[in-house]
């Protein structure tokens, strides 16, 4: 099932990758912890391994802060490039996630998110 779909920005090329708002129930639990490691394999079967953090604040946020970058560089993400999320449940295994890029206005074999 499709999390969410997301256009980058220039802080997520090249910085850190901020989930849109509501993210955080599709993600794994935090138990109090203000970071967890959520791997996500890609359209090419490639896991990658993200430490995710909520950032405190007046709005608390759920940023990428490590391995975001190395995922960007891989793929040459550019602002406007979207980015497609999703969580996959079994119920022997648990969740798991996959994330696909959108360039060029094609979609992987993953399928297409309405717009």
């Amino acid at each position: 099932m499709a999390v969410f779909k997301k256009a980058l920005t220039d802080t997520d090329v090249k910085r850190r990758f901020s989930f849109p708002d509501g993210c955080l129930p599709a993600l794994p639990p935090f138990r109090g912890c203000h970071a967890i490691e959520l791997q996500v394999k890609d359209e090419t079967g490639i896991l990658w391994n993200f430490a995710c953090t909520i950032r405190s604040g007046m709005t608390p946020k759920l940023v990428i802060v490590s391995g975001w970058i190395q995922f960007a560089r891989s793929k040459e993400l550019q602002i406007g490039d979207v980015v497609l999320f999703y969580r996959e449940d079994d119920r022997v295994t648990g969740a798991h996630y996959k994330i696909e890029v959108k360039k060029g206005g094609r979609y992987s074999y993953w399928g297409t998110l309405q717009d």
